[in-house]
């Protein structure tokens, strides 16, 4: 869960952790009963429902940023559908994700329909410094983690843990189901040194691009207005000359799976050109999810005023 807008009340706090530590480990459970697929998708759109329901600050700036990527009034019954629709596909990633993760590997391949862009991520590994997968908060992510094991190659996932520990137990432990190392960091700084080393060895390190947790991002134009995006991909890119492959996951109105992967990147320059080439890459990454979300707009998870983020407010 995003900790952007959660309350300073303790005792809500005590109440959500018991929530959902409850609810995870128990959802994660049920999947293995489930007879259909689709009967997990149902309890999830439930629980979504529910949730929108008691929790509306975050369905009000779930409803913000839909009306941006619309380009619609928020009053507008488009943003809501989609709105509300954005929060059951994020319950159904979860399921598709405790569902997969405790089943055949061939059955998560089955269910992928198409896989674009292979060859340059090919390409970008033989060249043996190493790959950055940079994805973002968008359809089902964690996937593919079980799509690279299937190939047999393993990635280092760079993520920010969940404030809800019990969640982040559970999502650790499907990640290392699916052949995902882990390596947790505190988005306020970190140090960089065991991601060249993997880089230099010539390991797949997964990082997400669009969430700026350290607040030291640079403004991207999305959407019409700027908003800041996190460079540390792209300093780690220009600092081992790894190439970035940036990464997309998302469903179908058949719930089947679809993977992206966009053309190498590369950082390149010296000291003077390095900020023009890393703001070069950023632009490009930045107009391919934009160009993602205006296809699949409920399939980019954002539970904050993306726009005009609390953090940053100071609110």
């Amino acid at each position: 869960m995003q900790d952007r807008m959660q309350s300073d009340s303790k005792l809500l706090g005590l109440l959500y952790g018991a929530v959902f530590g409850s609810l995870f480990p128990l959802f994660h459970f049920a999947a293995r009963s489930f007879a259909r697929r689709e009967r997990g998708h149902d309890i999830a759109d439930q629980i979504a429902n529910a949730f929108m329901t008691l929790r509306p600050k975050y369905l009000e700036a779930i409803k913000g940023n839909t009306a941006r990527v619309l380009g619609l009034p928020p009053t507008d019954p488009r943003v809501e559908r989609n709105a509300g629709e954005m929060v059951r596909q994020h319950a159904r990633a979860w399921v598709d994700f405790f569902w997969f993760g405790q089943r055949p590997l061939a059955e998560a391949l089955a269910q992928f329909d198409e896989l674009e862009g292979t060859e340059g991520f090919e390409a970008a590994l033989a060249e043996g410094k190493g790959v950055i997968l940079l994805t973002a908060h968008a359809g089902n992510f964690e996937l593919g983690g079980v799509l690279l094991r299937a190939q047999g190659r393993k990635v280092h996932a760079v993520y920010k843990p969940d404030r809800f520990e019990a969640v982040e137990r559970l999502r650790e432990q499907m990640r290392t189901n699916s052949g995902v190392v882990g390596i947790p960091v505190d988005g306020v700084g970190f140090s960089t040194l065991p991601l060249v080393r993997l880089l230099r060895e010539g390991a797949l390190v997964g990082m997400q691009g669009d969430r700026d947790f350290s607040l030291n991002g640079v403004p991207m134009p999305f959407f019409g207005r700027e908003v800041p995006f996190p460079r540390g991909p792209w300093e780690l890119a220009a600092m081992t000359g790894a190439p970035i492959v940036t990464t997309f996951f998302y469903t179908d109105e058949d719930r089947r799976f679809h993977a992206r992967f966009g053309a190498p990147i590369r950082v390149l320059g010296g000291r003077g050109d390095r900020m023009a080439a890393i703001e070069a890459g950023m632009r490009s990454y930045v107009a391919d999810l934009e160009a993602l979300i205006r296809a699949h707009p409920s399939q980019w998870y954002c539970f904050y005023p993306f726009w005009d983020d609390p953090a940053r407010n100071g609110t």
